[in-house]
């Protein structure tokens, strides 16, 4: 089949996670053409390089600034509804001009054909936000899925997932529509000696990420041992070396894989696509640092904790030495089945024939 896969923009945690998806699909014979943008456009081409097609249309205008998120997000609404409607212009003009069989989207509201063949992958069908605006964003996310035929969701369905309330017991998204997949990670837990004491993933949108850095820097002093650093910059790819620590500006696949096995404790965002890598990889001693102001990686931080999954604080909170300690109570998740069963779910709706 002829698949157009569209793939959100907003940090690098979609498109990583799209890989293996992507990647299924090539695999199965079908012409993949990927949309996106930015970064994460950037991180498709080098991965599956002339095994796919490019076409870079512009997304939402994301809403991150120095101001809470809450208050970004609110005062930007317009502007995002804006370039939503222009997003959707462009990705209408490419879909009916490529007569697409099935177009499939990882977040992107504006990537859709119609409802018989296009599905849409999120994790987040509820929107986490104050209580005033809780309820009518449920209903901006119902009122969006419902240009597609399924939403396949990267978890699971029984008490014991990692979604939490951001995918499961809906309000406003009929059951049926739902399709738990499993989780979906780019990287696999090989047999390799574990040699790096501390990775430390350095992600997300700025300003967040250079203030996290610069927290994280000030307290490196702190911690024995050999110190691994991914700067999360796909622009460029330098590595620098200083006594124990060895920064990256960016990780590619293999290399990620091959230091996130080696590593005995990881600290990273508490985005869900590196979640489903630490499920994947069976890593227990893991310290989150949410970004602040950003509800969903908020909530998870919380839902973990409570899990007991994993130990999270805040940037403002941040004492490596105290948090690294509190972490060794926490057992990390046991997933039901990992993502090369996850693959197969998804290939086999994927397959099924369009009716109407």
């Amino acid at each position: 089949m002829k698949i157009a896969f569209g793939v959100f923009d907003w940090g690098l945690g979609h498109a990583t996670r799209s890989t293996p998806l992507i990647n299924g699909l090539v695999k199965q014979g079908h012409e993949v053409h990927i949309i996106s943008t930015g970064r994460a456009l950037i991180i498709l081409k080098n991965n599956f390089k002339d095994s796919c097609k490019y076409h870079d249309l512009p997304s939402i205008f994301p809403p991150y600034s120095k101001m809470p998120f809450q208050v970004s997000f609110v005062l930007n609404a317009s502007k995002m509804i804006k370039t939503l409607k222009e997003a959707r212009k462009q990705s209408k003009e490419l879909i009916e001009k490529e007569k697409f069989d099935i177009v499939i989207s990882d977040a992107r509201y504006d990537v859709y054909d119609t409802p018989n063949n296009s599905f849409i992958i999120k994790h987040q069908v509820r929107f986490k936000a104050p209580p005033i605006m809780q309820n009518l964003l449920e209903k901006f996310l119902a009122n969006q899925v419902k240009h597609y035929k399924y939403v396949l969701v990267p978890d699971f369905p029984g008490e014991e997932n990692l979604s939490g309330c951001l995918s499961h017991n809906l309000k406003h998204v009929p059951k049926e529509k739902i399709k738990y997949l499993g989780i979906i990670s780019h990287i696999k837990k090989i047999k390799i000696n574990q040699d790096i004491d501390y990775f430390i993933s350095l992600s997300g949108p700025e300003p967040g990420r250079t203030q996290l850095e610069k927290k994280i820097l000030a307290q490196l002093p702190d911690l024995k041992g050999k110190i691994v650093i991914a700067g999360g910059n796909p622009e460029c790819a330098t590595k620098q070396y200083k006594e124990n620590i060895e920064f990256h500006s960016f990780l590619n696949s293999k290399e990620q894989e091959n230091i996130m096995n080696r590593a005995k404790f990881i600290i990273t965002r508490s985005g869900y696509t590196t979640i489903m890598e630490l499920a994947e990889l069976d890593k227990t001693q893991t310290l989150l640092i949410p970004t602040s102001g950003q509800t969903e990686q908020e909530y998870l931080g919380d839902y973990y904790e409570k899990k007991g999954y994993f130990h999270h604080t805040s940037l403002f909170k941040l004492n490596l030495k105290k948090d690294i300690e509190k972490c060794k109570s926490f057992k990390g998740f046991n997933p039901p089945w990992k993502t090369e069963q996850s693959i197969k779910n998804f290939i086999n709706i994927i397959n099924q024939p369009i009716v109407g």
